[in-house]
């Protein structure tokens, strides 16, 4: 990121942390599990995992305090790199949408079951569910990035889909399904992006380079 102007370099840190909030969410889960005794991933939801219960239960929560920090701070990267494709009003709540879920993650990890602060706020989750939908319609008009929009339009129909089949799946399984649906996007969006930053920053550089490197041979030639 050196190469980076200092906006630029902070930008792609949050789409870093973006990139990482999935990933901190899901290894949390799966660190802790081990120190559950008798957990069942489709039976019981995760927030169980940091509950008296575990024989560990800071694992769980440090864990999901540092996607919840991670989910904030890509709540800016992600606002900054829609700013320049979309409406403000869309950036903004792209931001706000990613920012719900780094608020509820950080006060659920700080608040444990059966804290009723755990699943306090639940208006939030409004906003967490229409990240996907809210991504879509960033990137809508956009010609380029196809495949990015395929995979958000297959996100929100995975997510349409869990509704009728919401009666049939275990409850810990379907949270799963739907933090799939939520966090997922967060990163590959976040990973797009932060490539495409980088290209576009190291692209004028290559070109200075490559005429430097011109004038250099020309000169050899001449003499």
């Amino acid at each position: 990121m050196s190469g980076l102007h200092p906006n630029r370099s902070l930008t792609s840190f949050c789409l870093l942390a973006a990139v990482a909030t999935p990933i901190l969410a899901f290894v949390a889960q799966i660190a802790a599990a081990p120190f559950y005794p008798g957990y069942s991933f489709t039976l019981q939801s995760g927030s169980m995992l940091g509950t008296h219960f575990s024989r560990q239960p800071w694992i769980f929560n440090t864990g999901e305090l540092l996607a919840g920090f991670a989910a904030l701070a890509a709540a800016f990267g992600l606002y900054r790199s829609f700013r320049g494709r979309t409406h403000i009003l869309v950036s903004a709540l792209i931001g706000l949408s990613v920012a719900c879920i780094g608020v509820m993650t950080v006060k659920a990890s700080i608040f444990p079951m059966p804290d009723p602060r755990h699943n306090s706020w639940g208006l939030l989750f409004n906003f967490m569910i229409i990240t996907p939908h809210l991504m879509l319609i960033g990137l809508w008009k956009k010609g380029k990035s196809p495949g990015l929009r395929t995979f958000l339009l297959c996100t929100i129909v995975f997510l349409l889909l869990l509704i009728p089949m919401a009666p049939w799946l275990g409850r810990g399984t379907l949270q799963r399904l739907i933090d799939v649906a939520i966090l997922v996007p967060v990163g590959v969006v976040g990973f797009f992006f932060r490539r495409e930053l980088h290209g576009r920053s190291s692209g004028p550089r290559d070109s200075i380079l490559s005429s430097r490197q011109s004038g250099t041979s020309s000169e050899a030639n001449a003499c």
